[in-house]
């Protein structure tokens, strides 16, 4: 029985997600650098712009996009 996949894009990128997966497991099993870059406090957004949970499940003909902000935590002003 072959099992239905969705077309998810991450990053303008056509991935395949297994139904139920989260956008972690989903960059887990199909692009680990990037699930990489999300884990170390890059942000991920849906097709809006609103912030997404990481491990919630992804939909068929979801648009992600995961970024890291060019601002830093640690800047103070002089």
């Amino acid at each position: 029985m072959t099992q239905n996949l969705l077309p998810v894009f991450v990053n303008g990128r056509p991935l395949q997600a297994v139904p139920g997966a989260s956008l972690a497991q989903l960059l887990g099993a199909q692009d680990p650098d990037l699930l990489v870059l999300l884990l170390g406090g890059a942000s991920a957004a849906d097709a809006r712009g609103l912030p997404i949970d990481p491990d919630a499940p992804v939909y068929a003909g979801g648009i992600y996009r995961v970024q890291r902000s060019a601002r830093t935590r640690e800047a103070t002003d002089a």
